[in-house]
């Protein structure tokens, strides 16, 4: 077999001529090495039959869950699911959606409603699909209501509380999932043409979790095509209908953001969780690697994913982290205030280049810090080699999550970016991946070693506020990105680590007047149906040990009051 008339041999030299090398014209020894090589990788590939729900074993960190907190903090004690629940006392008679019961119920509050007799399941779910109904048409949160099995599964939810049994700390409450994560009898479409008839047969592991503490999941929550962006194309920003709600997980932030569900599952890879969390104005947590576990979510990159909840405060994020992370339901007590918290505040070229606004809000939280009696200190961590680190695991990984889907439906239906990305995955040499995996053990051991004996590393979470709808690059610092290296240089960091890292809220932030004098993607009639007089989102991030999931919850809930609320977006009240 001649390299260059077959297949095989045919990718093999063209490797070689990237890498600047020429195979000799008679190595006939070496053409034959060649290809067997290349016949033994497909008749692995026939053989194994592998998908994307086949990760490998990674090479780093633990495939156990994190360690849960201590008893004394808001998170449970040990890891189990949530048992069953039997009220204390004769049934209340339940209530419904009526005077006295808020349009926009928190996640916490939800469950206290449900738990007191307050509201019906039926009554919150009612509310919610009537928010969808009424917001979602301009937001476009959802790429799938499941109005019919919800108002199914609440009812039988309510016929339990009437006889005294609650399944778990989030009985009747409604929730929403990324279109990434399957959910039985519903289509996982993942943001693509490809998987439109993709019907689930089972629940992925994180919503059987949710079904078990009682939750009732009302729909599915839109995302780039296959998580491979930070734009999610169809979903606006509430605070400004004119900007991007970020990405990939911008449908389940911006429905948590405009009050339509009190919750919504997420995924990051590069920061997918957390930068619609920040463009959107709530919280977002990115768990230690594993600790939700990723069975049933279609994956990006199998050993940088991470599964995990946007909701709209910290209390309301670590309840539902208990629920995915498999922990009882957390006790009665609160966070400490932020006398005593000790922080590394990171600096260095890039996380100093940052939006003038971006940079006020984050000056003004270190101040009340320091006000406050916290031990702040600067440190450096070398965040752009983690990031290219991040991007050398990545494209490898999401060729090989699509090997089969390719072979079996060809290129047509993906869009260019994530052809792009698969056709660099696939030429992506095994030294450039293993370069990636070496450099995680480093890095993962040099944020460790920042955090001994501090609570939390800070740092924005993005430069910018939320770009425009139209806008491709963003200049801060008199560099010039496109909109996804820009907003995933920061967070994507630690996907390479593996860290817990959430995403707060840091206020709102005045539009740059070069942003309000150009026109929306939809029009000025777009940016002024969501007029954002009020400011954008921006946001700033804490980052724990790896397994410090609950603790990193404690620091986030100390931290969170020195922060202004920012209430609902324009038109979402």
């Amino acid at each position: 077999m001649r390299l260059g008339a077959e297949e095989g041999g045919g990718r093999l030299r063209a490797r070689l001529a990237a890498a600047g090398l020429e195979v000799p014209a008679d190595a006939a020894e070496l053409e034959q090495a060649l290809a067997l090589h290349a016949e033994r990788l497909r008749a692995l590939a026939a053989a194994a039959g592998l998908g994307p729900q086949d990760p490998p074993f990674p090479a780093w960190g633990s495939l156990q869950p994190p360690a849960p907190p201590p008893a004394a903090g808001p998170l449970p004690a040990g890891p189990a699911d949530p048992p069953p629940t039997l009220l204390g006392g004769p049934p209340r008679a339940p209530g419904v959606v009526g005077v006295g019961l808020p349009a926009r119920p928190g996640l916490v509050e939800a469950a206290a409603l449900v738990h007191d007799g307050a509201v019906t399941s039926v009554g919150l779910v009612e509310l919610a699909l009537g928010r969808i109904e009424a917001v979602d048409g301009w937001l476009g949160a959802f790429v799938a209501v499941l109005a019919g099995p919800a108002l199914h599964q609440a009812a039988v939810l309510d016929a339990e509380r009437a006889r005294g049994r609650l399944r778990g700390p989030l009985h009747g409450v409604p929730v929403a999932v990324k279109d990434l994560v399957d959910v039985a009898g519903a289509v996982t479409a993942a943001g693509s043409p490809k998987l439109a008839g993709n019907l689930a047969s089972a629940d992925a592991e994180c919503v059987a979790r949710l079904r078990r503490a009682g939750a009732v999941v009302v729909g599915k929550t839109r995302t780039h095509e296959f998580a491979y962006g930070v734009r999610t194309p169809g979903t606006v920003n509430p605070w400004d209908r004119g900007r991007i709600p970020g990405g990939s997980s911008g449908g389940s932030a911006a429905a948590v953001a405009a009050g339509l569900v009190p919750f919504a599952v997420g995924s990051d890879t590069a920061g997918s969780i957390r930068i619609p969390a920040a463009c959107c104005g709530v919280v977002g947590l990115k768990p230690t690697w594993g600790a939700v576990p990723a069975a049933g979510v279609w994956p990006l990159a199998w050993s940088c994913d991470h599964v995990g909840p946007i909701a709209r405060d910290v209390p309301d994020a670590a309840a539902a982290f208990a629920v995915l992370a498999g922990w009882r339901p957390p006790p009665a007590g609160g966070p400490g205030g932020p006398a005593g918290l000790r922080l590394g505040w990171l600096v260095g070229e890039e996380v100093e280049a940052l939006d003038p606004a971006v940079a006020r809000a984050l000056g003004e939280l270190r101040a009340g810090l320091t006000t406050a009696g916290a031990v702040v200190e600067e440190l450096r961590l070398p965040l752009q080699a983690a990031r290219a680190a991040v991007g050398a695991i990545v494209l490898p990984e999401l060729a090989a999550a699509h090997a089969r889907l390719l072979a079996e439906t060809g290129e047509e239906g993906y869009g260019p970016p994530v052809l792009a990305a698969i056709r660099l995955g696939q030429a992506t040499l095994a030294s450039e991946y293993l370069a990636g995996l070496r450099y995680r053990g480093r890095f993962a051991a040099q944020v460790d070693g920042l955090l001994a004996g501090r609570d939390a590393l800070v740092l924005p979470t993005l430069p910018v506020p939320a770009p425009r709808l139209d806008q491709r690059t963003v200049t801060v610092g008199g560099r010039t990105a496109s909109v996804q290296a820009a907003l995933t240089a920061l967070p994507g960091a630690f996907n390479c680590s593996g860290s817990p890292v959430i995403s707060l809220p840091a206020g709102l932030v005045p539009p740059a007047e070069d942003d309000l004098a150009q026109p929306a993607a939809g029009g000025r009639a777009a940016r002024a149906a969501g007029d954002p007089a009020g400011g954008v989102p921006v946001g700033i991030s804490l980052v724990g040990r790896v397994g410090g999931d609950g603790e990193l919850l404690r620091v986030a809930g100390s931290v969170e009051p020195l922060l202004p609320r920012l209430g609902p977006p324009p038109g979402c009240a």
